[in-house]
């Protein structure tokens, strides 16, 4: 099930970012600032947040804001099951003009998985702009008119 996240999802959504840290052993920063609750509210308070769940659990979350992608994290048992492109399609459908996003060029398999959804690459950064200093690749997915 896929529903708009609440305040009280905040935590879940943390423990969803913080497993996807811990599943990726590339990531530099074991512990960063935007996978705590707090901050979690503070993007559930700002940004259009949906969240994925089964039977209570949270398995991942999707944030976005006017034409912007600023994350998509699933658990990592709940990958390969179509959740990312479910909700991936809410925030296609909230941005019918189309959708931007940075993704760190070690995330291979993010790349791979927006690439499939239609989204191309637009340029590379150095790290300079992100938080965790490495190499970004911007995507962007032209909107319902070019698919």
């Amino acid at each position: 099930m896929i529903r708009a996240a609440k305040p009280k999802d905040a935590a879940a959504c943390a423990a969803v970012l913080r497993g996807w840290i811990a599943a990726n052993p590339w990531f530099p920063n074991r512990a960063p600032g935007s996978a705590s609750a707090q901050s979690m509210q503070s993007r559930i308070a700002c940004d259009t947040v949906y969240i994925a769940e089964k039977e209570g659990e949270t398995l991942g979350f999707i944030a976005f804001t006017s034409g912007y992608l600023d994350c998509l994290y699933l658990a990592p048992q709940a990958q390969s099951q179509g959740l990312g492109k479910a909700l991936l399609g809410r925030a296609k459908a909230a941005n019918p003009g189309g959708l931007a996003l940075w993704v760190l060029a070690e995330n291979r398999a993010a790349i791979r998985f927006y690439q499939r959804e239609g989204f191309v690459e637009t340029a590379r950064g150095d790290g300079a702009d992100n938080e965790e200093g490495l190499p970004d690749v911007r995507l962007e997915w032209g909107g319902e008119a070019n698919g």
